[in-house]
């Protein structure tokens, strides 16, 4: 059964690449004064880790100074039934990577430890405080996910923390979602 959750939450994933999350390219600027349109060296190249981040989803109070701030996720499956989102601190083009995700299902936060399940939250508590969004699907798709990820367990890894500066300072951490 559980299985079935993780297989049904990846079609969604993939449902949501297919409706239109466009995958980032485009074009780049030469050193002279004029913009010259070139291919993106990303559209040349297949099958690499960082393809795949497509399911995008806001939340805030990922940023302790400044729990308003959204924490952009882009998430996708990977090895061992685990998704991992990349955390950014917008949905621009360049935006700065703040943060990873990871997500695991109950069964395997019960075979954490005592002391490391502590280091995780459960969504089905999280997800309502944290003013979720998935603003690339519409509200039906996005509340199949939601009630997927209401099962799991995520682990954030905060970088640095956008809200209090402009530069990666400080140690990074593990944000505890309250």
């Amino acid at each position: 059964m559980e299985q079935n959750k993780w297989m049904m939450l990846g079609v969604v994933l993939i449902v949501g690449a297919v409706l239109g999350y466009v995958v980032r390219g485009g074009a780049t600027v030469s050193p002279t004064t004029t913009q010259t349109p070139q291919p993106s060296p990303m559209t040349q190249v297949e099958n690499k880790p960082y393809q795949g981040f497509t399911l995008h989803i806001d939340a805030e109070k990922h940023f302790p100074a400044d729990e308003k701030k959204i924490a952009h996720h882009f998430c996708k499956q990977v090895k061992g039934g685990m998704f991992e989102c990349q955390l950014y601190d917008s949905d621009d083009k360049d935006a700065r990577l703040v943060g990873v995700e990871t997500v695991v299902d109950t069964n395997t936060w019960k075979g954490l430890t005592a002391g490391e399940q502590k280091l995780w939250h459960y969504h089905r508590e999280e997800i309502p405080k944290i003013n979720a969004k998935l603003p690339d699907l519409s509200e039906t798709e996005a509340a199949k996910v939601v009630e997927m990820l209401n099962e799991t367990y995520g682990k954030v890894y905060l970088l640095w923390d956008p809200a209090k500066s402009d530069l990666p300072i400080g140690q990074p951490n593990i944000t505890i979602l309250k």
